[in-house]
């Protein structure tokens, strides 16, 4: 592996941190439980192991599992939910990579689903994917309901042939009859237990461009039009970072706002003033932020520049109230691209700033000693330019 260039990653172990926030997302639109996508790829997971799946296969059901909400915040209707969660997996680096799993994951056998397939045109795991999907969201098996348990049986056998196909729903049946089944999912530790003992190690090294083309992702489905990335990018090459540094603080700079994910649209775009508990629960974010990132392997530097993005120079920031001895030059330059970017994005409740004004805004904010103003006058000279 060549360390200034790649680094080890695991895509389970970033897809089972980063499910965090999409099972935020779930929680607000389908008012269920937190930890869906864990147990949708936690079902996934029992039904592959009885159809006898290859390591690499059972690998890959549990990525795609644990994507298959990707789309969720960016969609009103299953059409663009499927269609959006399919072109945002294209970008992850499966040891397979398989056509349309994403995009076929609410076909019914019969069908009658969106696209209109039937039977074997549907992929095998999109089908694994559909029933852990619809059952989950449905009965919600991160509580202890046991009438939810057997209306969820019920449901799968009169929607034999419907629904679902004869032989998922036989390995369903397979799984239910041991209780761990249902026990494993009332507890995330267990779920996640159970899903790490059932795959292999397949962690490799990746070059920083194809893991940054994945956290992307995440970026742009929390904030369509940010222009953060491009903006560090800019930065970075300005600064003339050495290409480890460059890449790291990229991913970093697309990681820094997936606590958001947690907050709910309805909240991030409210119009009206904000008050008191919901300014306090906004700020929760960076919190949010850190515990998604703080277990996914080799992420330790791209969590620390991550979650200081509203830290402030005097000490006035959050989440640690860190003050300018504790904020390296990185920490503060992600700071101010981030303040800046935010200024020049339209909000519903606001237009957005122009160069000069969003400029202005952060030089008031330096003389308040909250932000660095050289690297203001930097982005003002450089970003002027560009």
């Amino acid at each position: 592996m060549d360390k200034k260039k790649q680094m080890q990653f695991n895509l389970n172990n970033f897809l089972l941190s980063t499910s965090i926030a999409l099972d935020f997302v779930s929680m607000n639109r389908y008012k269920i439980s937190l930890g869906h996508a864990k147990r949708v790829a936690f079902i996934a997971l029992n039904i592959g192991i009885k159809f006898d799946l290859s390591p690499e296969e059972l690998s890959d059901l549990c990525s795609y599992s644990l994507l298959s909400s990707i789309g969720l915040n960016q969609s009103s209707d299953d059409k663009t939910f499927c269609e959006i969660s399919n072109e945002c997996a294209k970008e992850f680096t499966f040891l397979n990579q398989s056509e349309n799993i994403l995009l076929y994951q609410k076909e019914k056998v019969d069908g009658s689903g969106i696209f209109g397939l039937k039977d074997e045109e549907i992929p095998l795991f999109s089908q694994i994917i559909f029933l852990a999907r619809t059952l989950d969201i449905m009965y919600d098996f991160g509580k202890e309901n046991i009438k939810n348990r057997f209306d969820a049986i019920e449901f799968v056998k009169e929607n034999l042939d419907i629904y679902f196909s004869r032989q998922i729903i036989e390995k369903f049946f397979e799984c239910v009859k041991d209780v761990s089944f249902w026990q494993d999912m009332l507890n995330e530790q267990d779920t996640m237990m159970f899903i790490y003992a059932s795959l292999h190690d397949f962690t490799k090294a990746l070059d920083f461009e194809d893991i940054l083309k994945m956290t992307t992702i995440f970026h742009k489905i929390e904030n369509p039009q940010s222009k953060l990335i491009e903006l560090s990018q800019i930065m970075c090459d300005f600064y003339e970072f050495e290409h480890k540094d460059k890449q790291t603080f990229l991913i970093a700079s697309s990681l820094c706002n997936i606590g958001k994910l947690t907050l709910g649209k309805d909240l991030l775009e409210k119009v009206d003033e904000l008050n008191i508990y919901e300014i306090e629960k906004i700020r929760t974010y960076p919190y949010y932020t850190k515990k998604i990132l703080q277990n996914i392997i080799g992420f330790s530097d791209i969590t620390s520049w991550a979650i200081k993005v509203q830290e402030r120079l005097d000490g006035s920031g959050y989440i640690l109230g860190l003050s300018a001895k504790d904020l390296n030059f990185k920490d503060r330059l992600l700071q101010t691209l981030y303040s800046y970017n935010a200024l020049r994005e339209d909000r519903v409740y606001r237009e957005l700033f122009s160069h000069d004004e969003a400029i202005e805004i952060l030089k008031f904010e330096a003389s308040e000693n909250r932000f660095d103003i050289t690297i203001i006058e930097d982005l003002d000279k450089i970003l002027k330019e560009s």
